[in-house]
């Protein structure tokens, strides 16, 4: 039924929740109940979760990943939370990428942290505040997520919306994102806010998250926000507010960037044009650090949202059935944008991102809530055509002539729904047996100062967040770039080393000696080599402080170690990972 000029009037203003089918209803806010007076009686209460219900979920469920979770990603580790702890602290490791020979990371966003990081940091021990700010970072998740929600609501409809929250609570991917210090994970807020503004009509806030993602965090997600520059432009014509909040928002979020950069960097710096550079203008772009087959996303996606992951890629071929085999099933508001129009976020970005060559599986972060809602749409069409078959087939309207299709396949929906959460749920849980380990380890570390190594096992430190040692590395079979300490000088941030380049060639002028080692991080996982020995068996050198076990991926089954099946997932293999003591020093 189409909407009245007053019902639009009133809808937008006061942001309610409706869906196309029931718009002379009102919503029963302290409730969450959607009231619909002229529905069918079975139908006139749809209940789903209202904001502050959906806001404790959501803050419940990313804290929980704040404090579970572990550092899938060694980019997280040695890009963002060791320059942060340099901020803090004044000692950590630097990457090439903070080199000013190439000042492809903005330290604007770790400033962000950084203040209040510093703040905590006079009261609490530096593992406590990497734990408050993983749990700030929930928190500011949950609020966009929030806002993503009641959008999905007021343009897709309440029902759609209560799945996709049903969905997104339990979903691995979610767990594995909400918390990470990564500019992928920051976009994924950023951009379900800018999408939430855009699907609420406002269109400042909207343009000034687009601006705020894309500056702040990652330049390439300015994809995500074309969609809603061309409903601005051109299906409504709106061009001088577009450029109006576009110019105001660059020179809001770009010049004070600028200038912490180049203050930092002690030149003048652009950091987001620099790793657009970096990426797209150069011969290798980041190729170098290794290339993936075109099912790297399949797979991936699968394993982070199982079924979703499914249901979202079918999400355009299951609308076009859906309108065939039932026209009404897909009519919509008149102030709802066209379903081609408002996917198009998820449909560019996996388009561009689906055909690089160097796949991530961060990569995908920020289109995350956009992939449940394209799965949530994609079950509320299945909803829709099995209503649409079951009417012709089982003459379900003869019962009574006006039931609605959730009053039928409410059991199709609660199916789906608690099959993906015990999938994401299982994959949360393998996660966190096999890799949670080194989040635990260094914990029984002495406060005292001295030098952690890494060798091998270079990629599972933590960040020295975890430890009031310096970490360093030492030679193994590893021949790529590492990062090396910060000068402890006032004008670090401004030095350019000569051992940093861009072609990811090692460099072992920064590494130390096993022997200058206070304490080793070692495993038994792989055969020995002379560059890379079992230093837990010499037993006159080292002591073992502490292990913990660590996932054998090569010698485990790819099934029962990506999720966790009760009884056969024991029969994974698993090494141990050591903290050795240097009995020498």
């Amino acid at each position: 039924m189409p909407l009245t000029a007053r019902q639009r009037s009133i809808h937008n203003k006061n942001g309610a929740k409706r869906s196309a089918s029931f718009t002379k209803g009102k919503r029963k806010a302290s409730e969450g109940e959607f009231l619909v007076t002229n529905a069918p009686s079975d139908l006139r209460s749809i209940t789903y979760p209202g904001g502050a219900i959906a806001l404790t979920l959501l803050v419940a469920a990313r804290l929980l990943s704040a404090y579970y979770g572990h550092i899938s990603d060694c980019d997280e580790t040695y890009n963002y939370w060791e320059p942060l702890h340099y901020l803090v602290y004044g000692n950590g490791l630097q990457t090439w990428e903070y080199s000013p020979a190439y000042a492809i990371r903005s330290y604007m966003p770790l400033w962000l942290f950084a203040v209040p990081a510093k703040i905590l940091s006079f009261v609490m021990t530096p593992v406590s505040v990497f734990y408050v700010l993983r749990g700030l970072l929930a928190v500011l998740t949950a609020c966009s997520e929030l806002m993503f929600y009641k959008a999905v609501c007021h343009e897709f409809g309440v029902h759609v919306g209560r799945v996709w929250l049903c969905l997104t609570l339990p979903a691995a991917g979610c767990f594995a994102s909400s918390a990470a210090m990564l500019p992928s994970a920051w976009s994924s807020a950023l951009c379900s806010g800018a999408l939430a503004c855009w699907w609420r009509r406002r269109y400042p806030q909207a343009i000034l998250l687009t601006a705020a993602t894309t500056l702040l965090s990652w330049p390439f997600t300015a994809i995500i926000g074309l969609p809603i520059a061309i409903d601005m432009v051109i299906i409504k014509r709106q061009f001088v507010d577009f450029f109006k909040w576009s110019i105001l928002s660059l020179l809001l979020i770009l010049i004070p960037t600028i200038a912490v950069d180049s203050w930092h960097y002690g030149k003048l710096t652009v950091a987001p044009w620099n790793i657009v550079a970096y990426n797209v203008l150069t011969e290798h772009g980041p190729d170098l650090y290794g290339v993936e087959p075109w099912t790297f996303y399949f797979v991936n996606g699968f394993l982070n949202f199982n079924i979703v992951w499914v249901l979202a890629l079918s999400c355009p071929l299951l609308l076009l059935a859906c309108t065939a085999i039932t026209s009404r099933s897909t009519a919509r508001a008149s102030f709802c944008a066209p379903y081609w129009l408002d996917l198009m976020p998820l449909a560019l970005w996996l388009a561009v991102f689906m055909i690089q060559p160097h796949k991530e599986e961060r990569f995908l972060y920020p289109v995350y809530s956009m992939i449940v809602l394209a799965g949530a749409i994609s079950l509320d069409c299945l909803q829709k055509m099995t209503f649409a078959v079951g009417t012709e087939l089982f003459r379900w309207r003869k019962e009574r002539e006006r039931r609605h299709y959730l009053a039928y396949t409410g059991p199709l929906m609660v199916m789906c729904v608690i099959l993906a959460g015990v999938l994401g749920i299982s994959r949360t849980m393998s996660l966190y047996n096999n890799y949670h380990g080194p989040m635990l380890l260094l914990r029984s570390l002495p406060p005292s100062g001295g030098k952690l190594c890494f060798g091998k096992e270079w990629y599972r430190s933590p960040s020295q967040f975890h430890s009031t040692q310096h970490v360093r590395f030492i030679d193994s079979e590893f021949s790529g770039q590492l990062p090396a300490p910060y000068r402890n000088t006032s004008n670090a941030t401004r030095l350019i080393h000569p051992y940093f380049n861009d072609q990811n060639v090692g460099d072992n002028r920064t590494y130390v000696l096993p022997s200058q080692c206070h304490f080793l991080v070692d495993s038994d996982i792989g055969t020995p080599t002379a560059r890379q020995p079992h230093y837990h068996k010499d037993g006159g050198t080292w002591e073992i402080v502490a292990s913990v076990p660590i996932l054998d991926a090569e010698k485990s089954h790819r099934i029962f170690r990506a999720f966790y099946i009760p009884v056969l997932s024991s029969k994974n293999k698993f090494g141990n990972l050591y903290l050795l003591k240097n009995k020498l020093l």
